[in-house]
């Protein structure tokens, strides 16, 4: 059970490194990233490809999900610590630019 919710660990370390201002955007982040791999890993799992189409890798969509989004997650937090006083809609934008980059690679991670 513990296994599963392992990437919840990342957000009270990313609030602790946000600022005040900047810890809605980046709860928001964690927990849409979490809950894109979840139903990413679902997907996969319900056409009968737990594993990917291709075959190429042993370990499940949820290990490769887990380990493509904590990448991401730490690509996020480095942002999150360099730019202390970006607010508004230019962290906005490269929070929902990481999201996206993390989503399409893990898609394709979840494949192979």
């Amino acid at each position: 059970m513990v296994y599963q919710w392992m990437d919840v660990i990342w957000l009270p370390l990313g609030l602790f490194i946000a600022t005040k201002g900047q810890r809605w955007l980046v709860s928001a982040f964690f927990i849409t990233c979490m809950i894109m791999m979840r139903l990413q890993v679902e997907v996969m799992q319900s056409i009968n490809y737990p594993n990917g189409f291709a075959g190429l890798l042993s370990s499940g969509a949820f290990e490769r999900g887990m380990v493509t989004y904590s990448l991401f997650y730490v690509i996020y937090l480095i942002l999150v610590y360099f730019s202390p006083n970006s607010r508004g809609v230019i962290f906005f934008a490269a929070s929902i630019s990481i999201f996206f980059m993390a989503f399409f690679i893990s898609s394709m991670v979840m494949l192979l």
